[in-house]
């Protein structure tokens, strides 16, 4: 074999062992991107529900101001649903940076897949250019087997 073989397939090596890291590197950002889109939905459902129990308190005061109430019952009330609103907001800015982090890790996935993609055109090219001049071979040496034998045929009939 020639030198120019070896180096067709440490280069082959090569091209694969890109590809396999490129492929570990597209496993991992989708888990990523999964586990951002877990942690996203999470805060959105806490906030879903810290929303349904600011709307339930809601009620509860304008029910409690109509059938009437103390002063201190009303400020405890009061002071309840500030603290809610509060979590809500807080909520509210954990869902901006989530949402961030979630688009982040789509980019970051897209560019993995791009990568891999790349390393797989690449290797397909060289493995079709492979048997291309493997198929050429074959054929030359067809070819020339076929001439042979016509010759050796040309000479035993003559």
């Amino acid at each position: 074999m020639s030198a120019h073989y070896y180096h067709q397939n440490d280069n082959q090596t090569a091209f694969l062992t890109l590809q396999e890291l490129a492929q570990k590197a597209v496993d991992k950002a989708a888990i990523q991107l999964k586990k951002a889109c877990d942690h996203y939905h999470s805060v959105e459902h806490q906030l879903n529900e810290l929303n349904d129990y600011y709307q339930e308190y809601q009620q509860r005061l304008n029910h409690a101001l109509l059938s009437g109430m103390g002063g201190g019952q009303l400020a405890n009330f009061q002071s309840f649903i500030i603290t809610l609103e509060q979590s809500i907001t807080q909520q509210k800015q954990r869902l901006i940076m989530l949402s961030i982090q979630q688009k982040q890790a789509t980019q970051h996935l897209y560019q993995c897949q791009k990568k891999l993609n790349g390393y797989t055109t690449l290797l397909e090219k060289k493995q079709q250019i492979r048997l291309q001049q493997q198929n050429r071979i074959q054929q030359k040496m067809t070819d020339e087997f076929a001439q042979q034998q016509s010759i050796r045929r040309a000479l035993y009939e003559s």
